[in-house]
């Protein structure tokens, strides 16, 4: 197994901090992964198996764990790969930002100046918002829109 795992989203986690408990159970996720089960029932296998390691630790902690959050790419992965999901896109992340920030969708679009039928348009993939229109939501939310570059597969 590679020292670093990268998920498809290019964050890295570093396979040597795992305890031998968790690197095992990898080793035994990235087996039955690479035999392409159905995405539900690699879900299912992932986390049942999963809850033995974490026990009792709270939720919260749970979703950071790097054994939880890589189980959860290759999840991702071949939910993908089946035609079940999709990669996540700037909306995903406007939906996130706005329901930690605000107590609904119509106080935010209150504070911005924007029509609730418009935000629902552009974050239900029925509507573009211009450059401008993404930076005064972005401005509301205390974000900023910035460039990355695209690592290549």
């Amino acid at each position: 197994m590679k020292r670093f795992y990268e998920t498809i989203e290019n964050e890295k986690f570093d396979t040597k901090v795992l305890s031998d408990l968790e690197y095992k159970f990898l080793k035994k996720i990235m087996k039955y992964y690479s035999e392409k089960p159905d995405w539900n029932v690699f879900s299912n296998y992932w986390l049942k198996g999963g809850q033995k390691i974490w026990g009792r630790t709270p939720k919260r902690e749970v979703v950071d764990l790097p054994i939880f959050r890589i189980c959860q790419d290759l999840e991702v992965r071949l939910g993908i790969e089946q035609g079940k999901t999709r990669l996540p896109d700037y909306r995903d992340e406007l939906v996130a930002l706005i329901d930690k920030e605000f107590e609904s969708h119509y106080k935010f679009c209150k504070k911005v100046g924007i029509a609730q039928d418009t935000l629902s348009r552009i974050l239900n993939k029925r509507r573009e918002p211009s450059l401008r229109l993404l930076q005064i939501i972005l401005d509301a939310l205390g974000y900023k829109i910035s460039f990355q570059k695209k690592q290549l597969r």
